[in-house]
């Protein structure tokens, strides 16, 4: 673990933050892989996993792929590093994460458990409730660290709320859905699926063109008996990149 780098990407994210807080119907945001892990090097990007209102999740993905990429602080194309990851959106309908999962899929587990949140109206309970499934793989129960939580309340967020809030949000929810779900598959064309892990479904979205879940957990259980219970040690002892 780089501490310095660890230091700098959390000042990054405690600077930028804020700004999605002007996002509707966003419900929580959460630094998850490597940066949650502890885990950087200078390569390192700024992993986010978001959760959306139900009926919301691709205004919601606009508004925050606008504001980030603005800012020029989104990762693209070859600029990654010190960057936000924009990879995983669910909404409401979508945090069931066994919808995904793999059998023993012991990374997702880890990732579930050390995922940070930042921004979170309560769905973080509602996701740890839905998903309690995981905790056969630890000595203690789920839980999401709540202590960077920066959620205020935002006069202009409230006023992108209601006007998007009601027919008028319905449709245009419905026009960037098949508009980015249109170019999320044209792009997946060519992608190597044996690798890969893209969901693109209206309730998740999920782009990893590498996807080693399978490696990790196929190191696991070289290294350790199945009963074992998962903790960070043992965890990055697998060399998790």
């Amino acid at each position: 673990m780089n501490s310095e780098i660890e230091k700098q990407l959390w000042e990054k994210v405690e600077k930028y933050i804020p700004y999605l807080n002007l996002v509707p119907f966003l419900k929580m945001v959460a630094v998850c892989n490597n940066l949650a892990f502890g885990k950087v090097d200078e390569r390192s990007d700024i992993d986010l996993f978001i959760i959306a209102k139900r009926g919301r999740l691709f205004i919601v993905r606009t508004f925050v792929t606008l504001i980030l990429h603005v800012l020029g602080v989104r990762r693209h194309n070859e600029k990654v590093a010190g960057r936000f990851c924009l990879s995983f959106f669910v909404d409401e309908d979508g945090m069931d994460m066994r919808r995904i999962a793999l059998e023993d899929d012991i990374y997702l587990a880890y990732w579930a458990k050390t995922m940070i949140s930042l921004i979170d109206d309560g769905v973080s309970d509602e996701f740890v409730k839905i998903n309690s499934w995981m905790g056969k793989y630890f000595d203690d129960d789920l839980v999401i660290d709540k202590s960077k939580v920066v959620t205020k309340e935002n006069l202009l967020r409230k006023i992108f709320a209601w006007t998007l809030g009601g027919w008028m949000g319905g449709k245009i929810e419905k026009m960037l859905m098949k508009w980015q779900m249109r170019r999320a598959r044209e792009k997946m064309v060519g992608v190597n699926m044996d690798v890969a892990s893209l969901v693109v479904e209206e309730h998740i979205l999920k782009f990893h063109n590498v996807d080693r879940r399978k490696e990790y957990r196929k190191k696991w259980f070289d290294k350790y008996d199945q009963q074992v219970k998962i903790d960070g040690e043992k965890m990055l002892s697998l060399n998790i990149k």
